[in-house]
């Protein structure tokens, strides 16, 4: 062998150093590409919007206003052997509450729509996965969550100004084209004759909406859990 092509050898050390730079590389780029996503996806849609409630004689209708509320999902995630907490928002959110103070018991919620499309998490790569593999909002039909309340459990007696009270909302929950019964555990309070303010949350499982998870290295588990929650600012 001459001397120029010794000269050209690459160490041993060093042949097993670049391979394996070369493995972690791959690995890094296709999980990206497999996990947080080729591509983002926006939504273009204006506002959200529902069908409206009809006012009673003794019934007052609050409407959502996204500037003041919050729709988030909450997931445990272990990312590179760390414990990690995932939670993603959007205020693009609509829905109507009518409240009857004389008789809480008539109080009525009316369809809650969500646009799944604009969650958002701490990460744009994660945001990428989010929408283009798993709630996979490129299909219009998997655009929005909506949640249809069939009926109201434990109102109190009476609604006061400035005191929070609980009670449950049980109806049907579409999301990621499939439709299943849930509860939201909700607290509210009237903070004025004009203004409603409160939470309502509940807990489901991604698995039971026909979503999954892409396996990826960088993650080795994900929660099947999730919790919805909605923080909400409602204006007569």
């Amino acid at each position: 062998m001459s001397t120029d092509k010794k000269s050209r050898r690459i160490p041993r050390a060093w042949q097993i150093g670049l391979g394996a730079g070369v493995v972690v590389l791959l690995l890094a780029i296709a999980g990206g590409i497999y996990w947080f996503g080729a591509g983002g996806v926006k939504s273009t849609n204006g506002p959200v919007t529902v069908p409206t409630l009809v006012a009673t004689k003794t019934g007052k209708i609050f409407t959502i206003d996204p500037t003041q509320s919050t729709v988030t999902f909450t997931v445990q995630e272990v990312l590179f052997g760390n414990n990690n907490t995932v939670v993603g928002k959007t205020s693009q959110v609509a829905g109507q509450i009518l409240v009857d103070t004389t008789t809480p018991s008539n109080s009525k919620v009316g369809e809650i729509k969500v646009d799944v499309s604009t969650l958002a998490t701490d990460s744009n790569f994660r945001n990428q996965a989010l929408q283009g593999h798993i709630l996979e909002t490129t299909n219009p039909n998997n655009q929005y969550a909506i949640f249809i309340p069939s009926a109201l459990s434990g109102l109190p007696a009476s609604v006061t100004i400035g005191q929070p009270f609980t009670f449950q909302i049980t109806g049907q929950l579409t999301l990621h084209g499939v439709t299943k019964p849930e509860t939201f555990q909700t607290q509210a309070t009237l903070n004025s004759a004009t203004q409603l303010q409160g939470t309502a949350q509940t807990t489901v499982q991604y698995t039971d909406f026909n979503m999954s998870i892409p396996n990826v290295p960088a993650v080795t588990d994900v929660s099947k859990n999730v919790v919805l929650a909605i923080n909400f600012v409602a204006n007569a």
